[in-house]
């Protein structure tokens, strides 16, 4: 087959997927849509729409940000399509037709992989908060007030990930839900090990009626030690990381500027 009839099979083959997918993205995000609003109530979801939602986390999954999700990797995907397929006929290739093959899987990948940094940062800035909101919540409680009150106060004076899910908690509580099933959902929301060991906590006192104050500012203490070994560790782990840079960046530059005038000098007197 000549390059003309083989740039021109493969710019078809880019141009017909590309115009697949473009003609498909509608019916797909409205399917899409209506599937999860009808499995919403179920416990499980198909494959598909169960990674998005994965990757969305518990509280960004709703069916609309998954129909947005999927808009998104069906747009990167198309683009990137039409890029490879200009691109191939240019240069057609085996080796272009592959490459561009993986740039379209990583496109559809990509909004996928956003979408799951953006979660996993939602749950460490809620974890950091929760260590330093812990004092501010035990004064509050100390002075007299509830703990209702005090998760209340908390979510009117800031504006953070924390201060929202307080304030979804407290919504919660206003709408009639008991505070143990107001932690529950806390706990749903934000599966991480200091907001699980905050749930622990308040169903200990719920349990046992031990003073609440007393509880929190336990755990407050165990959960700044924690942060505080946990930020040893990373300092610890960070010689280790700088071997690599050092044996192989910093190291033969320092034999170029030490090492190469003498040798420059050596093969003139040679």
């Amino acid at each position: 087959m000549s390059p003309t009839a083989t740039s021109l099979a493969a710019a078809a083959a880019f141009g017909g997927a590309a115009f697949l997918i473009t003609a498909v993205a509608r019916p797909a995000f409205t399917n899409a849509q209506w599937k999860l609003v009808a499995t919403r109530s179920a416990a499980k979801f198909s494959r598909p729409i169960g990674s998005r939602a994965e990757a969305l986390g518990p509280v960004a999954g709703s069916s609309q940000d998954i129909a947005q999700l999927l808009r998104s990797q069906l747009v990167f995907a198309s683009v990137t399509a039409a890029i490879t397929t200009l691109l191939l006929i240019a240069n057609p290739s085996a080796t272009s037709v592959l490459a561009g093959g993986v740039a379209i899987a990583g496109a559809w990948q990509l909004p996928l992989i956003r979408a799951r940094r953006s979660e996993t940062e939602r749950c460490s800035s809620i974890d950091r908060e929760l260590t330093s909101a812990l004092g501010e919540i035990v004064m509050g409680v100390e002075a007299g007030l509830t703990f209702e009150s005090v998760i209340n106060y908390y979510a009117q004076r800031h504006v953070t990930p924390l201060s929202a899910e307080f304030a979804h908690m407290s919504q919660l509580l206003q709408s009639g839900r008991t505070r143990r099933e107001a932690i529950s959902e806390l706990t749903g929301r934000n599966p991480t090990p200091i907001v699980r060991s905050f749930a622990a906590a308040i169903e200990q006192n719920q349990t046992l009626g031990t003073p609440l104050a007393a509880v929190l500012r336990k755990q407050a203490e165990t959960t700044r030690r924690h942060r505080r070994q946990a930020a040893e560790t990373r300092a610890a782990a960070v010689s280790m990381k700088m071997i690599f840079p050092t044996v192989f960046c910093i190291l033969p530059l320092l034999m170029i500027v030490v090492v190469g005038p003498a040798i420059v000098r050596l093969m003139e007197v040679l």
